[in-house]
């Protein structure tokens, strides 16, 4: 069992719900929104200390933070149990066991009187909502990440496969995101190419290697384009 296992069970779980769901989201491993309510749930094997650590850093972004873990192997005896929802609500976090498909709330969070950082939780709500075609599995590591600068270079990308070259304004124009002068001049990924002031295109050997490495996020920008 993995992490990112963690992850699919309570992708489903809450998607049912109505929410949208996504995961790595500005360090978080799993965030679902749906209309203002923000849910924040960090991912572990097994419980500990780090888990909690982690959790507590995420209620500057929203009172609903919660802990997964998978249900222990071994038979826990009631100490266990009532110490993990004694320590949840004092700490105002919520706690979810994963036993196979099923999910079960150990706790619910608290009320978090101290105060909350608005620029964390607009942070976090600008990267989800950055993000239209990606899909990160929370709790995987070694994988690079699919972000909402990453979509918006694509989506550029895909605009200029027709050879025209064109302005940033006039990209924005078309529905690129407000970050398309600095991912051009900035041209992080090489893809792109000055043609003359002002206008950029795309470097031909690039479109292949991007419909390879990025197929969904390619496919989804080309029928929306």
């Amino acid at each position: 069992m993995m992490e990112s296992d963690l992850y699919i069970v309570l992708e489903k779980y809450y998607r049912k719900l109505g929410y949208d769901v996504q995961g790595e989201v500005c360090g978080c491993d799993l965030v679902a929104v749906k209309g203002e309510k923000v849910i924040i749930i960090e991912l572990k094997k097994s419980f500990n200390v780090k888990l909690l650590y982690q959790a507590t850093r995420r209620l500057s972004a929203t009172e609903f933070v919660y802990i997964a873990f998978f249900k222990p192997q071994a038979r826990q005896a009631m100490s266990f149990w009532t110490m993990v929802k004694s320590l949840c609500r004092r700490l105002n976090i919520g706690a979810i066991v994963i036993d196979s498909e099923n999910v079960k709330f150990l706790s619910e969070p608290g009320i978090f009187s101290a105060k909350k950082s608005n620029i964390q939780r607009a942070s976090i709500l600008k990267e989800f909502n950055g993000r239209k075609a990606s899909r990160n599995i929370g709790g995987v590591t070694g994988k690079k990440l699919e972000t909402a600068y990453l979509e918006s270079a694509v989506q550029i990308a895909v605009i200029l496969s027709d050879n025209e070259a064109r302005s940033a304004k006039k990209l924005q124009e078309l529905g690129t995101s407000d970050k398309t002068y600095s991912i051009l001049y900035q041209n992080h990924y090489g893809w792109f190419e000055k043609k003359e002031k002002g206008l950029y295109g795309i470097k031909k050997n690039s479109l292949k290697l991007i419909r390879e490495k990025y197929p969904e996020i390619w496919l989804y920008y080309l029928k929306n384009k």
